[in-house]
């Protein structure tokens, strides 16, 4: 199976073949500079040749403009999806360190009052 299709898809070996081919890459060459292959039949990119240098820049500004864009709502919301994992991930342990029913429970701590004679009201009197 191998041998038949490199046979089949070898390169040519008739010297006419190769002279053929020259001739009518040529020819086209010669019709693409004199404009007549233009009107025969026109190339995706011929429509670039009537596009001006600074229309060239306006549009790879825009498109520069559209990329930058793109990318950084990607980063926000990659940073919003960030934190919503961490917060959730704190939520959790939270919740498997103290196993009680946290809907609208506030987790602080009290205020300690200490009496008047302790001697640490004296080291942080605004927690007093």
């Amino acid at each position: 199976m191998t041998a038949s299709l490199s046979a089949h898809y070898a390169a040519p070996r008739s010297e006419a073949y190769w002279e053929g081919m020259e001739h009518s890459i040529m020819q086209r060459i010669s019709l693409a500079t004199s404009g007549v292959v233009r009107e025969l039949r026109p190339s995706w990119w011929s429509g670039f040749a009537e596009l001006r240098g600074a229309e060239i820049r306006a549009a790879g500004m825009i498109a520069a403009t559209l990329a930058l864009l793109a990318a950084g709502a990607s980063f926000v919301r990659d940073q919003q999806d960030n934190a919503k994992a961490q917060e959730m991930a704190a939520r959790a342990a939270v919740e498997t360190a103290m196993p009680l029913p946290l809907e609208g429970t506030t987790l602080t701590g009290g205020r300690r009052h200490l009496s008047p004679d302790a001697p640490e009201r004296f080291l942080n009197p605004l927690d007093y």
